[in-house]
């Protein structure tokens, strides 16, 4: 009877320098991966980090080019209240109660610094603020918002301010002359200029030359109290405003110099 030999099942083990060369070349090829992997989203990072830089200046610039516009027409405005603040003084008629009658009705008009700000907070919102890396941008960008802050709350106040002298002008002030000051054919879209001047190109000087209705001396002096402590707000806004273009000029600096953006 034929027997019939079953081939051995059992392999004969590799050498335990072929396991390892296996291992090393899997652990090669998966940290190959990783490397490239981890270079791409560097490169990734990098280039939105470059390109966020580039919107911050942006936005910057256009922040600078805003207080540029604002210093000028508040500065205006300083001197529109002391000259009215003048009128109030003289005792009787005065002989500009046109020009006093303009600048009372101008002196409520207001306006607001739009902030130019969207990069930096959509970069806070997302949690993209950690590309930048320069700390010291970082520490402006920082300083920026708050000083953005404090100068809207003092906006705030001197509107606020604004509200109390309108009882006073009502009363001291004849209301049927500032109604026929009003041009409406001036109602158009403002320019950044007209805007920064508190929108009065729709205001124009009445004819003649009308009076107070009243010479009470103390809705007087109050009326004047109120358009002092505008003036002071005015001033402190043209303090902060001075500085904080100082520090916008210093931040696009240093962006410029960390991400080569002066030709930008």
């Amino acid at each position: 009877m034929e027997v019939h030999h079953h081939p051995d099942l059992h392999h004969k083990p590799k050498p335990w320098k072929e396991y390892l060369l296996e291992y090393l070349m899997i652990f090669l090829a998966v940290m190959t991966g990783f490397f490239a992997e981890s270079y791409r989203e560097h490169l990734s990072e990098r280039s939105k980090e470059h390109e966020y830089a580039v919107n911050i200046k942006k936005d910057l610039i256009k922040e600078t080019k805003n207080i540029d516009i604002w210093l000028p027409a508040t500065f205006d405005r300083i001197k529109k209240f002391e000259t009215l603040i003048t009128y109030l003084e003289t005792p009787g008629p005065v002989a500009e109660g046109s020009d006093m009658y303009y600048l009372a009705r101008v002196s409520t008009r207001n306006a607001i610094l739009q902030p130019s700000n969207n990069t930096f907070l959509e970069m806070k919102s997302s949690g993209n603020l950690r590309l930048i890396r320069n700390r010291n941008i970082i520490n402006d960008l920082i300083d920026i918002e708050q000083r953005t802050l404090e100068f809207n709350n003092l906006m705030d106040i001197e509107g606020k301010e604004d509200v109390m002298s309108y009882p006073l002008l009502g009363e001291l002030f004849d209301a049927t002359v500032f109604d026929k000051m009003i041009d409406a054919n001036k109602s158009r879209v403002l320019s950044a200029q007209e805007y920064a001047q508190f929108s009065v190109s729709t205001i124009v000087k009445p004819p003649g030359n009308p009076q107070l209705l009243s010479h009470d001396k103390v809705k007087i002096n109050l009326l004047i109290y109120y358009l002092h402590q505008r003036k002071t707000s005015f001033l402190g806004e043209t303090r902060m405003l001075l500085g904080f273009r100082k520090l916008l000029a210093q931040t696009i600096k240093q962006i410029d110099q960390e991400y080569n953006l002066t030709d930008e």
